[in-house]
């Protein structure tokens, strides 16, 4: 979920799309911020579960935000960069198919 709403923010940022598609890119946003949130608050992260709240706040689809278009820019780009970095958060690795080589054991004695 949290990919998905990545890509669309982002294309909605890159190529500053119109109002008319703004309640769709709102309601996917909504969505993973909440899935974000819950999952803040079952690993112990209530900082982080409050700022997913607030963006869940931001971009709720049952109201419209009377924000300027340069501070809805903002506000964009700055969740953009939270969900990107949601992974690093929640401790997870970026690349999870990297193999993980364990060392063999090598004891060396002198005689």
């Amino acid at each position: 979920m949290t990919l998905v709403a990545t890509v669309t923010l982002g294309a909605a940022v890159l190529f500053r799309i119109p109002s008319d598609f703004r309640l769709e890119v709102s309601i996917i946003v909504s969505l993973a911020a909440a899935t974000l949130a819950v999952r803040s608050l079952f690993t112990g992260k209530s900082l982080w579960a409050l700022l997913f709240l607030g963006i869940l706040g931001l971009f709720t689809p049952f109201h419209r935000t009377q924000f300027s278009q340069f501070v809805l820019s903002i506000l964009d780009m700055a969740t953009l960069a939270l969900l990107a970095a949601s992974p690093i958060i929640f401790g997870r690795s970026i690349t999870p198919f990297v193999l993980k080589h364990s060392k063999p054991d090598v004891v060396i004695t002198r005689h």
